[in-house]
């Protein structure tokens, strides 16, 4: 069972940031200064959304010697 959270974090120049963790680790990409935004990307999160971009190695090349 995962456990997210929306963390709201107030910077020394008084910007507010929010975003969402996920097992205490910060979910890629959810960084907003939109409350309404948060809200529905954490609510997407919990109905199964992929909370984690899908990255493909295409092509892998190793060059030089040992």
């Amino acid at each position: 069972m995962a456990k997210f959270e929306l963390v709201k974090t107030t910077e020394l120049n008084g910007e507010v940031w929010y975003n969402i963790t996920k097992d205490g680790y910060h979910v890629n990409q959810s960084f907003t200064r939109d409350l309404t935004h948060a809200e529905k990307m954490l609510e997407g999160l919990v109905n199964g959304n992929p909370s984690e971009p899908i990255v493909e190695v295409l092509k892998s090349i190793e060059y030089g010697e040992d």
